[in-house]
């Protein structure tokens, strides 16, 4: 264990082992923490539930652990973009942590007066009383991976934004082209117009198309390392970059009990919303990207790999019910067949 050295008020030294042997020995404490882009809203209650102390202070990881020093504290944070960093820095520190699903802690805790002192006093409350719906927190290298592929589709969907902007340039202009004018051609044909705007929205698109070839070498790299991937990429319709998002979004089969548990997940299981007689299906609560990368790869598997079984089960619900429907019920069947993938370590079979 790493000792790090401190200095009391009265100008003593220690070091961290020291006080957390006195952590050890300490009474049982609950500590919740309010997660905003610039301020934390601390609190620190008691097994009784009586509040011990209280802070707001800006983004300052040394304050967070000041303020917990020398407490035995179970510490709650709701699920979000800016949770990691302190989650990593109090589970290195010793603490017992976990990562509420924000969602599902306001269905549970609703309250009329909604200020961050009662957010942080709640999570505190429900921590204490063992009701906090916990969100999965993935690995580190997991969540390095995600960033990966996530920055790349958010770079594409950047390009595709520029060039609907570049058509929109043209077409205000009553200009006419034949053909993709984002050839080489076409990028001539564009280049000379002399038109500023679609100057400017060129260059971006050419600088983030290297960006995302870039990408695409590390995704590469990456893919033929991981053991999901490597699975996943035998798939008729699925690429590297498919591979490895679908990996990256799932992390851990095994926290799935079953396909259906899976298909949940990825959205791929319609939830139902009724008051009296009237119903409505929806999508649910769930991962958006792994529900948006499993209908597209399910969409060129059909249209590649006609023996496959799962090909033959869209055409016949297509058939029946139309397009729309067939493909969700196509990517919820590829999903099943990617939980016996990565559950029994197969490469994928025509069969399904």
């Amino acid at each position: 264990m790493t000792c790090i050295r401190y200095q009391t008020t009265t100008g003593q030294v220690g070091c961290s082992q020291k006080i957390r042997g006195r952590k050890a020995t300490a009474k049982l404490m609950y500590a919740a923490l309010d997660l905003h882009e610039k301020s934390i809203q601390c609190v620190l209650k008691d097994e009784d539930g009586r509040v011990i102390k209280e802070s707001k202070m800006g983004k300052d990881e040394d304050r967070i652990l000041k303020f917990l020093d020398g407490t035995r504290a179970k510490v709650v944070m709701e699920s979000g973009y800016n949770h990691q960093h302190i989650y990593d820095v109090l589970k290195e520190r010793g603490y017992d942590v976990t990562v509420a699903h924000p969602l599902m802690v306001k269905a549970i805790a609703y309250a009329r007066v909604k200020t961050d002192k009662v957010d942080a006093r709640t999570l505190a409350d429900l921590l204490r009383a063992d009701m906090i719906p916990e969100a999965y927190v993935p690995a580190g290298d997991v969540r390095e991976v995600r960033d990966l592929v996530r920055r790349r589709h958010y770079m594409v969907k950047l390009r595709t934004m520029l060039k609907n902007k570049v058509h929109a340039e043209i077409a205000t202009r009553w200009i006419k082209y034949d053909g993709n004018v984002f050839t080489e051609d076409g990028k001539v044909f564009l280049r000379s117009l002399s038109i500023d705007a679609v100057d400017d929205y060129l260059d971006t698109i050419e600088f983030l198309s290297r960006k995302i070839r870039e990408l695409d070498e590390k995704v590469k790299k990456v893919a033929e390392s991981d053991r999901y991937a490597k699975l996943l990429v035998t798939i008729p319709g699925v690429g590297w970059y498919g591979a490895l998002l679908i990996s990256s979004e799932i992390a851990d089969v095994n926290r799935f009990p079953d396909y259906e548990h899976l298909c949940s997940y990825a959205r791929l299981s319609p939830g139902v919303r009724q008051s009296g007689d009237t119903q409505h299906t929806t999508k649910g609560l769930g991962d958006s990207m792994l529900n948006w990368m499993m209908v597209q790869c399910t969409r060129v598997h059909v249209r590649r790999c006609e023996s496959s079984a799962i090909t033959r089960f869209y055409q016949q619900v297509s058939k029946r019910r139309g397009e729309k429907i067939a493909i969700v019920a196509a990517a919820r069947k590829l999903m099943r067949a990617v939980y016996i993938m990565l559950k029994e370590e197969q490469a994928f079979r025509l069969d399904g």
